[in-house]
């Protein structure tokens, strides 16, 4: 026979055997699609964002150089920079616009571009006019050009009339792309474009007025050079500069350990489904014994024989890879479309882009879907393909008790290329590893508590108790013997639970945090950018309107830190000068702690009870992500540049902020008196009901216009919302991670049901009664849950609870029982649909098992 006639003839009988016997490997195919799926949409998403926010930095800057400054550049700056570069203008101004007709108050950020915006990308509007002519006075009214997104929540369309501040405008168009749109726009402040004379008639710019300037510039020099020039020219300068090359390496960074995170769950649930096709394979296998020891006995040699089961298990990871790759990219496309807008740098037409951002995705979910189906796949066949043939005159063949060592080492050789395949795919090949110590750590752990509970089990099922009850003792030896689903149970459910676990804590610390500790705490109404001369106003205005309410103003002073313990900024960072940039460039919130509105809790340190003495370095608190950035603790000196006033301090505390609650985000607090003469502006927080802070929140824009308002029910609908988008990703990983351990639990169920019913029935003719068995199963059932339990319970809480408590900076305590509560009834309803079958099937003759098996 020819060599391709035998590779034919291989073909053509390994898929008549398939088709055979089909059925028996739906939970092989399932387990693997279910993976499959989530790794190939998580990482077309992945290619899908990385291009739309790194296609084109520049536009997303602005320029080549953005400097981010709260006052004008000096002349002589403005001409070092257009002697070989471009140099345009953008600044903005924050403030709250409303409509007659809406009730709602909305942040908005005012912008003010000059003729050379935008230097990269194109600023597109609708109606198709320029901004300057959109923007202009017409009939009486300024023009305003706003995002559709603030035109939806006002309820407003092109011709309606807007009140910014002071003054009435129409709007007369809508942002339909902006290329430097703030990727936190929806937070912060949805855009809106409006003229210098409009911005004079709404007074919103007044002495002492918050006011950002971002230059741009354009250049062709080599960014290094002209960085390195430009601060040789002004050594001391104060300007918070950004190139499109840092900006592009922070946005990947960012970008791949989100991304490396949410591959890995992904392929977490690849590993679980690989235990549901290691148990479908072996089942499908132990039927084909016979299969395989018949060929073998008509002189069908061993190489093709291996070639036909490892082409069947091929195909089968070809199949489940094309159709779970083809569900993930389909529900990316559904994210993509449902997304809008949001990745308008994207060109999804290009033949470049079809291939990074679909074909490659394809071909690596194809390609770890046979590898996982190889890997998970190949113990089983190895033994199965090792069997005697001689069983066949005995009546019965039995697969190898281990797996030959030829295999063995294929095996690992084959683990080993699907490690190194998944680390050199992932953004984060470092994050990547991490995990993988982490798995090998766990692995090692989970065996550890396996062979302990299976001791624990042995030693009760000999102890005094088990042996007065059949059915105890017998669910004990059911968890000790070799064949027990132990293992695979905390594998596959354990793993899956524990991801439950983990989203449902981190999920109801935001919810309780959000609907109790935000709602006892939390003022009614935040105040921004209230001057000097307006507090008394502001004061006696918001008392007139409610009685009960009490208004809280705390001073804001913006500066930038100069020396550290009398070494200027630029010396102690001289051998990092990105890091020298942005610590010389970055502004400090500044100011008192009065009454702690903002819940600062002590990291090191104490607070104090004295004002600032003459011509001695003042007391401060600094928050700990800037003391930490710096490296500095308590005991150190710094000083600030407050308004060209030079202040000395000591730090005396280093406090940490709460997440959610902080609406201010001070970065020092002082000690009192230490920042007189330098305060231009307040924040304020007015506690009253909410009802009274929308009659608030009006009259503070009718009377004193430049006042930045924000009720904190409306922060809490935006915050759920995104939360509930949050919740929802992750309760939709969590459930199909779920959904492939329940799958791999039917196929132990599968596997192990003929075994339980031929020892059930054995049991019943040497006399024992259904009712005992039945209840040994149920026993079993219940300690297979209380452990699963207990085991997802404790791993869920050691991820979740770190997570709450650094990253969240959120309480997450005392809410362990949720966790456990979930896992509980999640395992416990598993576990008990796949023993409800076989305690039905315990009702047949049991001379008729007996037969069969």
């Amino acid at each position: 026979m020819s060599t391709d006639t035998r590779a034919m003839w291989m073909l053509r009988f390994a898929v008549s055997d398939l088709r055979s016997r089909i059925s028996a490997l739906k939970i092989f195919l399932a387990c693997l699609i279910l993976g499959v799926t989530l790794v190939a949409a998580t990482a077309s998403l992945y290619r899908v964002i990385e291009q739309s926010l790194l296609a084109d930095t520049r536009a997303i800057l602005g320029g080549d150089v953005e400097l981010d400054t709260s006052e004008p550049l000096p002349d002589e700056v403005k001409r070092w920079i257009q002697r070989d570069g471009t140099l345009s203008l953008v600044r903005e101004v924050e403030t709250v616009v409303r409509s007659e007709s809406a009730d709602g108050f909305f942040r908005a950020e005012i912008l003010l571009p000059d003729a050379n915006y935008p230097l990269y990308g194109e600023l597109r509007l609708q109606p198709d006019r320029t901004l300057a002519a959109l923007t202009a006075r017409h009939d009486g009214q300024w023009g305003a050009v706003i995002d559709p997104l603030l035109a939806e929540r006002l309820g407003q369309t092109v011709g309606d009339e807007l009140q910014i501040g002071a003054a009435t405008f129409r709007i007369t168009g809508l942002i339909q792309s902006q290329p430097d749109r703030r990727l936190n726009a929806n937070w912060r402040g949805l855009p809106v474009m409006i003229s210098q004379k409009g911005v004079d008639a709404a007074e919103l710019i007044r002495p002492g007025s918050r006011v950002d300037y971002e230059y741009r510039i354009q250049t062709d020099r080599n960014l290094e050079t002209w960085l390195q020039a430009f601060e040789e020219a002004f050594p001391d300068q104060r300007w918070d500069i950004t190139t499109f090359a840092e900006r592009s390496e922070r946005i990947a960074e960012r970008l791949d350990q989100i991304a490396t995170a949410l591959i890995l769950i992904a392929f977490t649930t690849l590993f679980i489904g690989g235990l549901g096709v290691a148990n479908s394979i072996h089942a499908y296998l132990e039927e084909k014994l016979a299969t395989i020891a018949t060929l073998q006995t008509l002189g069908l040699r061993h190489r093709p024989l291996v070639g036909i089961y490892l082409l069947q298990v091929g195909m089968l990871g070809t199949v489940a890879g094309v159709i779970g790759g083809g569900l993930g990219l389909g529900l990316a496309a559904i994210a993509i479309s449902v997304a809008g807008n949001a990745f308008a740098f994207v060109d999804t037409d290009g033949s470049a882009s079809w291939i990074s951002l679909w074909l490659l995705p394809l071909f690596l979910s194809w390609l770890f879907a046979v590898l996982t189906a190889y890997v998970f796949a190949l113990p089983a066949l190895a033994r199965a393909l090792a069997a005697s043939p001689a069983g066949l005159f005995r009546g019965q063949v039995e697969a190898a008790g281990h797996q030959p060592r030829t295999w063995r080492i294929a095996s690992y050789l084959l683990l080993g290329l699907y490690i190194g395949a998944l680390l050199s795919w992932l953004p984060s090949p470092l994050i990547g590893f991490l995990f993988l110590l982490a798995v090998i750590v766990l692995w090692g752990l989970l065996e550890g508590i396996i062979k302990a509970l299976r001791l624990a089990a042995k030693r009760l099922e000999n102890s005094g108790l088990a042996e007065r009850h059949f059915a105890l003792r017998l669910a004990l030896a059911n968890l000790h013997r070799p064949d027990s689903p132990l293992r695979v149970m905390l594998l596959s459910l354990g793993t899956a639970l524990t991801l439950v676990v983990a989203c449902t804590l981190i999920v109801a610390t935001l919810l309780r945090a959000l609907e109790t500790t935000i709602p006892e705490q939390a003022p009614a109404l935040i105040l921004y950018d209230v001057f000097p001369n307006q507090m008394d106003t502001v004061r006696s205005g918001l008392r007139d309107l409610d009685g009960e309410s009490m208004t809280e103003l705390l001073p804001l002073v913006r500066s930038r830190l100069t020396r550290i313990n009398g070494q200027s900024i630029a010396d102690v960072l001289a051998d990092d000068p990105g890091a020298r940039r942005e610590a010389m460039g970055d502004e400090y919130k500044l100011s008192y702690l009065q009454n702690n509105p903002e819940g600062l809790e002590l990291v090191q340190g104490s607070w104090w009870d004295t004002p600032a003495a003459d011509h001695k370095p003042v007391f401060m608190a600094m928050e700990d992500r800037e003391a930490n950035e710096l490296g500095l603790a308590v005991g150190d000196r710094v000083q600030f540049n407050a308004q060209d006033q030079l202040v000395d301090a000591e730090i005396r505390a280093i406090y940490r902020q709460k997440g959610l609650q902080t609406r201010f985000w001070f970065e020092g607090i002082m000690q009192k008196g230490a920042l007189d003469g330098m305060i231009n502006r307040y924040v304020g927080a007015v506690y009253q009901t909410d009802s009274a802070a929308k009659d608030s929140q009006r009259w503070l824009a009718r009377n004193v216009s430049n006042v930045i308002t924000l009720r904190t029910a409306d922060w809490l609908e935006t915050a759920g919302n995104l939360l509930n988008k949050a919740a929802a990703g992750l309760a939709a990983v969590a459930t199909v991670s779920l959904l492939a351990s329940l799958l791999v639990l039917s196929s132990v169920v599968s596997v192990s049901r003929r075994r339980q019913l031929y020892e059930a029935n054995l049991l019943h003719c040497l006399g024992a009664r259904h009712r005992a068995i039945a209840q040994s199963m149920l026993l079993e059932t219940g300690l297979l849950t209380v452990l699963a339990t207990l085991f997802a319970t404790g791993l869920g809480a050691l991820i979740a609870l770190p997570v709450a408590q650094l990253a969240l900076k959120l309480p997450a305590a005392g809410l362990w029982w949720l966790g456990a509560l979930v896992a509980a009834a999640v395992s416990a309803l598993a576990l008990v649909g796949g023993l409800l079958p076989t305690l039905k099937a315990l009702r047949l003759n049991p001379a008729l098992l007996l037969r069969e098996a």
